[in-house]
């Protein structure tokens, strides 16, 4: 359980900081590409923690995260191919898939496909990510931009007010959670 969300949040305003340093970096030595993924992952998986832990405003946990999708090509993904992104999946063929914000972290924690991807400045611009139960299907593609948006609109996410009703089917309270608003 999470006792102070704040920790937990301005963690995550640093870990977008370090998001926007790699955007404009150019050498990726191994040890750069292990650091991004690790706080990528680390990232996504304090969110869905605060989701689980109901430390957001309903109107964060509710967010739609716009992405790319491409549909497999039927080949079986495996340990061993798992990198050959085109091979496995139709990058001709992008879809347009909003994701909600909790199944986008089951997407980075459960990760069977985690590759950064380059534009042609040799700038970090996209990740592609699948999970463990999505690789057979498809292949996302979000903005690192976008993960940085994520990153500081949960890190200043502040919950003002909580509504609590007992749910006896579930034999726990129900939690509606709302945003701290200014007095003006």
């Amino acid at each position: 359980m999470i006792s102070e969300s704040a920790y937990w949040k301005s963690d995550l305003l640093r870990q977008s900081f370090q998001l926007r340093k790699r955007v404009v970096q150019k050498r990726w030595p191994g040890g750069s590409f292990a650091r991004c993924e690790q706080t990528i992952m680390v990232g996504f998986y304090m969110i869905r923690k605060l989701i689980e832990a109901k430390q957001l405003t309903d109107v964060v946990t509710g967010t739609c995260v716009p992405m790319r999708l491409y549909p497999s090509k039927g080949k079986t993904v495996t340990r061993l191919n798992n990198h050959k992104i085109d091979e496995l999946y139709d990058l001709d063929a992008p879809e347009k898939q909003d994701l909600g914000l909790k199944e986008l972290c089951h997407q980075f924690i459960h990760s069977y496909v985690f590759t950064l991807v380059f534009d042609e400045n040799g700038s970090l611009s996209m990740i592609w990510i699948a999970s463990d139960h999505q690789r057979a299907k498809a292949l996302f593609e979000i903005e690192v931009k976008t993960v940085i948006g994520i990153f500081e609109k949960v890190g200043n996410d502040d919950v003002g007010s909580m509504r609590a009703t007992f749910d006896a089917s579930i034999g726990d309270y129900r939690i509606k959670n709302y945003p701290f608003i200014e007095p003006s």
